[in-house]
């Protein structure tokens, strides 16, 4: 029990750690390396993620459970669509974060992404009809605000960046909604969906690559700094950690552990964003740090809000009032 403890502990810190790490670390190559090839980071960020998913499901005892020889490498065909669709959404959401990074900085982009649930609620509802509980909307209304404060105070402004977020932002929860299908409803663990998701998306990226970032391989800072090859690198296995990491913080603890530090690491990553790369911060992107926050707070702990105001209905309402 102790050890499983400790175990849980370790894979929080470690969530927490590469979390922000990923966002800075792109952000330093773009700044430091003028770096302009976003597209081509995410496709190394792919194929680092597809050689060491093909690893631990064919070598490893993780693997086994899936079966023998190849058998561990196959999803019942009619999951096929559905997984390639996911993957265009996944990819893309993480090509278009990458383009964000390259014009912004990390505060104002972490800012847009966290309004990721108003987003996922909306669709969910207007695409599915699947209707959420009250409280779940109300926490709408401060992650909006908070996203529109976060915009008009950003000081460092800069259009394609911000459009990149948001579109960035919306297929981020494209990607909720239909890994949520797959999880829950088509019993495909997470394991395997993110293998099974990480070829098409290699492929996606690299054709991508191709056609918009072609002059990569003309440039020679691209091929030969040794620094710069150290930080991709840096930034390939950061962001193959985390998406561990979200596995076992989820196995180790629970799906509300990892909402928390959802929570702790948009603090963070603006703190440290903002000591490394001195940015600045106005008085009205304060305010939309704090409605936002506020308002993932109330998303994520809607269903105990909503017990606290019924317990605390019923109690007035009892019989000794």
């Amino acid at each position: 029990m102790g050890e499983i403890q400790a175990l849980g502990h370790l894979s929080v810190i470690g969530w927490l750690f590469l979390n922000i790490a990923i966002f800075n670390v792109n952000k330093w190559i773009f700044v430091h390396y003028a770096f302009n090839y976003p597209i081509i980071l995410t496709t190394l960020h792919m194929l680092t993620m597809f050689i060491v998913q093909t690893i631990v499901i064919r070598f490893t005892s993780v693997g086994a459970a899936y079966g023998e020889g190849d058998d561990r490498m196959k999803i019942p065909p009619h999951l096929v669509r559905k997984v390639t669709i996911l993957s265009i959404a996944f990819c893309s959401s993480i090509a278009c974060g990458n383009i964000a990074l390259k014009y912004l900085y990390v505060s104002f982009v972490k800012m847009i992404m966290a309004t990721t649930p108003a987003v996922t609620v909306f669709m969910s509802r207007v695409i599915f009809d699947f209707h959420h509980d009250k409280y779940v909307y109300y926490a709408m209304g401060p992650l909006v605000i908070g996203g529109i404060y976060s915009t008009l105070g950003e000081v460092n402004f800069h259009l394609i960046g911000f459009l990149a977020a948001v579109v960035s932002t919306v297929l981020r929860s494209t990607k909720s909604i239909l890994q949520g299908i797959l999880l829950k409803e088509e019993r495909l663990d997470s394991v395997r969906l993110l293998y099974h998701m990480s070829l098409p998306s290699l492929v996606i990226l690299a054709v991508c690559s191709a056609i918009f970032e072609y002059n990569a391989l003309w440039d020679t800072n691209f091929r030969n700094d040794l620094n710069l090859w150290s930080m991709i690198f840096l930034s390939c296995i950061c962001s193959v950690g985390y998406n561990i990491m979200n596995f076992f913080v989820t196995f180790l603890t629970s799906a509300v552990t990892l909402q928390v530090l959802g929570n702790v690491s948009i603090i963070l990553n603006i703190i440290i964003s903002v000591a490394i790369f001195h940015n600045e911060l106005s008085f009205m992107s304060v305010i939309g740090i704090v409605f936002t926050v506020v308002g993932i707070f109330m998303y994520d702990t809607a269903g105990e809000i909503r017990r606290f105001v019924r317990h605390r209905v019923s109690r007035s309402w009892g019989p000794d009032s």
